[in-house]
């Protein structure tokens, strides 16, 4: 098993000096500027689709570059008059806060060597570390025995492939240890789990790793053309949501209504469009997030917050013959309007800032959800 992605960060300070200007980013989602030319600004940044997007201290969108390329030692930008320059790092770039639980130092036990090459306990906790990212829930001591021990094996089977897959691993956990969007987040985690779904039992290429995974995950849809799984956690997730999306627009999701939405969405998962595909692959994670946005909330933000909502509630007719239609209406016109409109309203309330984050693990290694 092992993470492809795209995995170097912009954290630390970067400079252009024909522009005498300097940016400092942290991984908490903060910027700092300050050009000659054009004084100083602060705020907040998000990555996402290939762009960063700048933002004052007021939350106020400021700035918007294209990404079009990273290295460990620059930074290349385009704005939006199509200007493109580069930032050189100013020194070296910092740890990723996260990683330090799977640190040589944390866990320094050698499992197997071959020649200068070794791998040692935090590699393995750092793969249990990724197991419990996809099956959203901490992984016992019994079954990180088992990825050690597989571990092992592949090792001495094969050091250099190992070797590899650790480092793509680790570079691919860095990389989620950055992540804040609880969407950006989920379709990570899909695109993990899709493929690893599709190596395993659609190419029947069998693994420990897939055998501990597969026993916390219950997926029951496929969509082979672009390797997106459904699990029956997110779909439940995703139901649960939905309804209380639903009960802040001052309506209800009758158990009928969900039963029927939910079969809708299994029998038709693959024909979907992809971003509701993969807007319902992140169910858990946009439940846990507005559950906690909301219960930061005072009882008058509450109202505030249903009230903005309730001024455009969901159209759908439930009345009409075509109970099937309405079901995949009310999902799409949810998924098109009511995450984003809700988060608006989080956002402009003051709330939102640790849009979603991940949390500390535990002393194994786990991420802690």
């Amino acid at each position: 098993m092992s993470l492809s992605l795209q995995a170097q960060n912009i954290f630390g300070t970067w400079q252009n000096t024909a522009y005498q200007m300097q940016y400092t980013f942290t991984q908490e989602g903060t910027y700092q500027f300050s050009s000659t030319q054009f004084g100083q600004a602060s705020g907040n940044y998000l990555l996402q689709g290939g762009y960063l997007y700048l933002y004052d201290a007021n939350n106020n969108p400021s700035v918007q570059y294209y990404l079009s390329g990273i290295t460990a030692q620059q930074l290349h930008l385009t704005d939006v008059n199509q200007v493109q320059f580069t930032l050189d790092r100013v020194g070296v770039a910092p740890e990723v806060k996260g990683m330090e639980a799977f640190s040589k130092s944390k866990y320094p036990r050698v499992l197997a060597g071959s020649g200068k090459q070794q791998i040692i306990e935090a590699d393995a906790r750092l793969y249990a570390a990724a197991i419990s990212f996809l099956v959203q829930t901490n992984i016992p001591e019994i079954d990180y025995k088992k990825i050690e021990s597989a571990l092992i094996k592949d090792f001495k089977t094969d050091a250099a492939s190992t070797m590899t897959d650790l480092q793509a691993l680790r570079s691919g956990m860095e990389y989620i240890f950055t992540l804040h969007d609880p969407v950006e987040i989920g379709l990570v985690r899909q695109q993990i789990l899709g493929n690893i779904y599709w190596m395993s039992v659609v190419n029947k290429h069998a693994s420990v790793y897939w055998d501990v995974t597969d026993s916390y995950t219950d997926v029951i849809a496929f969509d082979e053309t672009n390797k997106l799984v459904l699990t029956q956690k997110d779909l439940d997730d995703y139901l649960d949501y939905l309804s209380l999306a639903y009960q802040n627009y001052g309506q209800q999701l009758t158990a009928a209504m969900r039963s029927e939405l939910a079969q809708q969405m299994v029998s038709n998962f693959a024909a979907f469009r992809l971003e509701d595909k993969q807007l319902l692959a992140c169910g858990s994670l946009l439940k846990d997030n507005l559950v906690a946005q909301m219960n930061a909330m005072s009882s008058r933000e509450q109202q505030q917050f249903q009230q903005h909502l309730q001024q455009q509630p969901p159209s759908v007719d439930w009345s009409g013959a075509d109970m099937d239609a309405d079901m995949v209406k009310f999902m799409m016109e949810m998924n098109n309007m009511s995450h984003v409109s809700m988060m608006n309203v989080i956002e402009n309330m003051g709330g939102g800032d640790d849009y979603w984050e991940l949390k500390q693990t535990d002393d194994y290694g786990n991420i802690i959800w």
